[in-house]
């Protein structure tokens, strides 16, 4: 890499874009190289801390170019406060003034603010005056002074909201800048809103899942009790029925009762078919209650054999 000073800068750019073989630079036009001189000449007298050098270029693509180098610091703002200086490189792409050159901010031992609206994590820089690059209108020097201005709204390493602003008329670039700024912020806020209410809503969403299953599983307990219902009253109808056969039956015996004296026995006396039924479901009942306590291991299996033996008998 090769190094200049002030007083030869001129001579070394000359140099620089007549060399041949390997330490040619990737400038090819000779018009361009004329402008470049221009451009780089101009910069250099309005800061003059700049150093001028040229090495190779790596895009992300995978080419490599040389091109001429410019490091050196921007101190974004004077009074009322004091802000760290940003030491920026910049590359005069190969393409250049079609293409606006690439600045990249070092670092150093200051970490870059997360989520700046003009400089990513990698230092790269851009701004509207970048995004609307077109010659002639733009070139290097101005690019320089509007990102100054920029980062000295928005400074790479300090909060924007702990540097006070100033009220002077700005440019219709400078003001869109600003606007970018707010912009980005704003959306950063409504995107972290965001994420909080959509993360509300899962929750929400799982709160009213587990509710509807438990709604279902209510109605699904609501639907057997039902059925059981339905069991119990058509044995309660047919119970009915057998107790209305009975009083039909027997009713000649009730109007016999109130004009003869007849004991309550000969009263309530049962066919033999009634009075088997009811000892069918009193032994049916007595089983089931046997086949409840046998599988809850409250009966022994030989006991409930022996029960089921007798019960069986008496039944049949």
């Amino acid at each position: 890499m090769a190094s200049s000073s002030s007083s030869s800068s001129v001579k070394f750019i000359e140099k620089a874009l007549l060399a041949t073989g390997s330490f040619a630079l990737s400038y090819t036009d000779p018009d361009q190289k004329w402008l470049i001189r221009k451009h780089l000449t101009s910069f250099l007298q309005d800061y003059p801390n700049f150093e001028l050098s040229t090495d190779t270029f790596n895009h992300n693509n995978g080419a490599k170019v040389q091109l001429f180098c410019l490091e050196g610091s921007l101190r974004t703002r004077s009074s009322p406060i004091q802000l760290p200086t940003v030491q920026v490189t910049i590359w005069i792409h190969e393409n250049y003034p079609l293409t606006p050159p690439l600045v990249f901010i070092n670092p150093d031992s200051i970490p870059i603010r997360t989520n700046h609206p003009f400089v990513n994590s990698s230092g790269f820089t851009n701004s509207r005056y970048i995004e609307t690059w077109e010659y002639p209108r733009c070139n290097l020097l101005d690019s320089i002074r509007n990102l100054r201005k920029v980062l000295a709204n928005d400074h790479p390493f300090v909060p924007t909201d702990s540097i006070p602003t100033r009220n002077l008329s700005i440019s219709r670039i400078e003001a869109l800048d600003r606007l970018a700024t707010s912009l980005h912020y704003d959306v950063l806020t409504i995107m972290e809103r965001s994420g909080e209410e959509i993360e509300n809503l899962w929750k929400l969403q799982s709160e009213v899942k587990q509710r509807s299953e438990s709604v279902k599983t209510i109605i699904t307990e609501l639907e057997n009790e039902r059925e059981t219902l339905k069991v119990r009253a058509l044995k309660l109808k047919d119970d009915s029925n057998v107790l209305e056969d009975w009083a039909e039956t027997n009713y000649r015996k009730l109007t016999k009762s109130a004009s003869m004296d007849m004991g309550i026995e000969e009263m309530f006396e049962t066919e033999p078919e009634v009075e088997g039924m009811a000892e069918d479901d009193a032994i049916e009942d007595v089983l089931r209650v046997l086949e409840e306590a046998a599988a809850r291991g409250e009966l022994e299996i030989g006991s409930y054999l022996k029960q089921v033996r007798v019960l069986a008998r008496e039944q049949f």
